[in-house]
């Protein structure tokens, strides 16, 4: 990606985890005939992908492992529908490196992590049959394997983007060392002195770890983090994108058919009186004039990490919401983003 479309991209990824995927309605994912769950599942995907486009979001995020295939099929499969102009808008990032039992060439009955060169090779092949791609924009290094030296995962990413198989490298779900044991090696074994692109791993209002590892420092109620504490910081002052994973806490804050503003004063009074971070997240929303799914989003966005959710909700309207959300960011203030915190965790800071 050219520094023009960086600067012009979303600050949202849309993530592709469950594309393709059918979803049981209580009578069975193909209760309506042969192949309508597979249709329906496309169709919702079909829907997530267009709602992604209208909001300006500009990254795809999905895996290998994503529904067995299905999510880099399904993901190959829209983009084939799209025009070129639209489909010149956006960039694809895939991961490689967790195997699954029943995907395991050597038999294994239990999930490994494999980021030998042959598996990351084998993996990257694989997506971009499966996406109908020639090349992706970035390889995330889904989990780390820790029998598998950095610096050999490095030259087979480096081999791939000599073959103009990728263009980036990121990671996920690892702490601070490791993660610049992957930006050294980057930087002494490539010809340009290139870095990570970006770092992912699970962030929230309802997995705040990194947040409160920081604020906390020495006192009790810090959280373990496994060596990830600053891995905040560190993604800021190295220029890795630190992407959060998982930022709605799968809705657990923003209860009802969509994120909209509540505009009937009975759901307003209903939501405010519940109680709990849900009913905090509706006050602020109203406060903000803002959908209660960009308030999710817009207390990750005021950190000063540069963070990039990756939403995989498939629901235009949430969507639609999480769209305003680097617009509320702005708008927020300390004072609320503080409610905000306090009532996720659910107790007053010390």
């Amino acid at each position: 990606m050219s520094t023009a479309e960086h600067a012009a991209a979303s600050p949202l990824i849309l993530g592709t985890m469950g594309w393709g995927v059918p979803v049981d309605d209580g009578e069975g994912p193909h209760s309506a005939g042969p192949g309508a769950g597979a249709d329906v599942a496309l169709a919702r995907a079909r829907g997530a992908l267009r709602a992604g486009l209208e909001a300006g979001i500009t990254v795809l995020d999905t895996a290998d492992i994503y529904g067995g295939g299905l999510s880099e099929s399904t993901t190959g499969a829209l983009l084939a529908e799209l025009d070129p102009a639209e489909r010149g808008r956006l960039r694809v990032q895939t991961k490689a490196g967790i195997v699954l039992p029943g995907q395991d060439p050597a038999g294994g009955g239990a999930t490994r992590y494999d980021s030998s060169p042959a598996h990351v090779r084998r993996a990257l092949e694989g997506s971009l049959s499966r996406l109908g791609a020639g090349a992706v924009e970035t390889l995330i290094i889904h989990r780390p394997d820790v029998l598998t030296p950095v610096e050999d995962t490095v030259r087979a990413f480096l081999d791939a983007r000599e073959a103009g198989l990728v263009r980036r490298l990121g990671v996920s779900n690892l702490g601070t060392g490791r993660l610049l044991s992957f930006q050294r090696a980057l930087g002494r074994l490539a010809a340009d002195g290139t870095g990570l692109a970006c770092a992912q791993l699970e962030l929230g209002l309802h997995h705040r770890t990194l947040v409160e590892a920081e604020v906390l420092a020495n006192h009790g109620a810090a959280p373990a983090t496994a060596g990830a504490a600053d891995l905040g910081r560190v993604c800021a002052e190295e220029g890795i994108e630190l992407q959060a994973w998982g930022p709605l806490g799968q809705g657990r804050f923003t209860p009802g058919s969509d994120g909209s503003v509540p505009t009937d004063p009975a759901e307003a009074a209903a939501l405010a009186s519940a109680g709990g971070p849900a009913a905090v997240v509706a006050k602020v929303a109203q406060e903000l004039g803002a959908g209660r799914e960009a308030v999710v989003l817009a207390w990750l966005l005021k950190l000063p990490w540069g963070v990039r959710p990756v939403v995989g909700s498939q629901d235009p309207a949430r969507l639609a919401a999480c769209a305003a959300a680097p617009e509320v960011a702005a708008a927020m203030d300390a004072a609320q983003w503080h409610r905000l915190w306090t009532a996720a965790r659910g107790e007053n800071l010390p």
